[in-house]
């Protein structure tokens, strides 16, 4: 984590060891996914910590600061 001062209000977190900021805790894995520069229809979200849950696109997240996440690939285009 950076040590320089954030907004008032932001959270940061980190998807792939890789750290963004939002402004409001609730969020979408999909938002987050795109956030992350992911296509929110092959991957899903899953929590590094705790009880390692897992989100599809359109399920809502509580984002905390700290919390890390990382992506899991669902699917995969077949040549």
């Amino acid at each position: 984590m950076t040590t320089e001062k954030k907004p008032n209000g932001t959270v940061t977190f980190s998807v792939d060891n890789v750290e963004f900021r939002v402004d409001a805790k609730h969020q979408t894995a999909g938002s987050i996914l795109a956030l992350a520069g992911l296509d929110a229809t092959m991957y899903e979200l899953a929590k590094l910590h705790g009880d390692g849950a897992a989100y599809k696109a359109e399920q809502q997240v509580i984002v905390h600061e700290g919390d890390a996440f990382i992506t899991v690939r669902t699917s995969a285009p077949v040549a």
